[in-house]
């Protein structure tokens, strides 16, 4: 189980100017609107070899997710060197890491309207070493699928979370590591991973829309896909097609490219991780290896 450090940065209505603080020491108010109404959106960016992966992506992501709620954060372009500080503070210079990216309304009265626009938002960022999930790499995962009942802007990196912790709770109590969401018939997203899926040599993954966030380790395998000439067809998986698919693997910034053994405890395939996916995890750990230096 991985623990965040020690340091944290915190922007709020108590420290207007923000600053790098003992994590025990830094204070939100209860006024705050992400606690009364999930009002926030959030980001996840990681390392490797203590620099930032595909930084731009991250920040373009945030940025949309916080104009599409309408909360005005002045000083994102600061983020990346906030980060390189936790990094210092909590003495992880060169480790794998992942910074947790949340920004609220900032903190006002208990009501729905937006609150004056001199109320400040609340920006917190903490930084956890990575866990690498070697098992889930080499010997794939179990899945379940569920019922999506999230609301219809996936795409934005909304703080409210609830449907995806029932559905990952689901899948713990299950035995499997990731809940697959199915909305009218057709696999969207995992609670925290893209999906994807091959079928004859053709490589299946939803196109981006309201229904699926728009995913940077998503981005970069479409792009090796291109690289490697591995026909791509951004087409949803139905699920009464489950049963035809060759491959079936997940991708996230912390997991990177994870195979897919089973899904309600139905083997896909053979049972094993599939040919393409460990194609794609080798062409993965090559880029991060030539984009790291």
């Amino acid at each position: 189980m991985n623990e965040t450090s020690d340091f944290c940065y915190l922007r709020s209505a108590e420290n207007p100017f923000g600053a790098i603080l003992p994590k025990k020491q830094a204070h939100i108010s209860p006024d705050d609107r992400g606690f009364y109404f999930a009002d926030g959106v959030y980001e996840v960016m990681r390392t490797y070899s203590g620099q930032l992966f595909r930084p731009r992506d991250h920040l373009n992501r945030f940025k949309n997710s916080l104009a599409a709620v309408k909360i005005e954060l002045t000083d994102i372009n600061a983020i990346p060197e906030i980060c390189t500080q936790l990094l210092k503070r909590n003495q992880l210079q060169g480790e794998e890491v992942f910074f947790y990216i949340q920004a609220t309304r900032g903190v006002w009265q208990r009501n729905l309207p937006f609150p004056p626009p001199d109320v400040i938002p609340t920006l917190y960022i903490s930084v956890t070493p990575i866990v690498q999930p070697e098992t889930e790499r080499t010997q794939g995962i179990a899945c379940i699928t569920m019922p999506d009942i999230r609301w219809q802007r996936c795409d934005i990196k909304s703080i409210g979370l609830l449907p995806s912790v029932l559905a990952r709770q689901a899948a713990t109590e299950a035995g499997a590591a990731e809940a697959i969401f199915v909305r009218n018939g057709v696999l969207t997203e995992g609670t925290h991973t893209n999906l994807f899926g091959v079928k004859k040599g053709v490589i299946l993954t939803h196109p981006l829309n309201n229904h699926i966030l728009p995913g940077v380790t998503r981005t970069v395998v479409l792009e090796l896909c291109q690289l490697l000439n591995l026909p791509v067809s951004e087409t949803p998986i139905q699920q009464k097609d489950l049963n035809e698919m060759d491959e079936i693997f997940v991708t996230s910034t912390t997991w990177e490219v994870v195979p897919v053994i089973s899904i309600n405890a139905i083997p896909v395939a053979n049972g094993k991780p599939g040919a393409i996916t460990r194609v794609l995890q080798k062409a993965f750990q090559d880029y991060v290896a030539r984009t790291i230096k």
